[in-house]
């Protein structure tokens, strides 16, 4: 059976709100939308610092460097980047103990954003549109 559940939130994400059901938004469903873009310098410097807790990094490794490189990747790319960037001291050298600039310049080379400034714009039209949609649909009659 059913049973009535309350303090109860469900947060859903998406890649792809453009092909939301329209059911999903109607009130007392997924009535919220939030875009969340791509960090900025702030924020992608927080993420590395985070990334790089238990990574050693080599006195030539440029924390603040690697954020202003890092323009458009989102949490998970800079966390696929600090991956790779520890794969590839230990392929150099298994014994490696830190990871070098050189490191990390490989993996810029291997690891892309995965979010492009045209999905942004999409992703934020497409909430535009939906907010508007819904002003469009309210019923001030009463």
């Amino acid at each position: 059976g059913l049973e009535e559940l309350t303090d109860v939130v469900v947060v859903a994400a998406t890649n792809r709100p453009d092909i939301l059901d329209t059911a999903l938004l109607r009130p007392g469903r997924f009535d919220r939308q939030i875009l969340v873009p791509t960090p900025d310098r702030v924020a992608r410097l927080s993420i590395l610092k985070i990334q790089t807790e238990k990574v050693p990094l080599a006195d030539d490794v440029d924390l603040e460097e690697i954020a202003d490189k890092t323009a458009g990747y989102s949490g998970a790319d800079i966390e696929a980047l600090i991956r790779e960037v520890a794969l590839h001291a230990l392929r150099k050298n298994v014994d490696a103990d830190k990871v070098t600039k050189s490191d990390i310049k490989k993996a810029l080379e291997e690891i892309k954003p995965s979010v492009t400034e045209q999905m942004n714009k999409f992703y934020e039209a497409t909430l535009q549109k939906r907010k508007s949609e819904k002003m469009e649909r309210v019923d001030y009659t009463g």
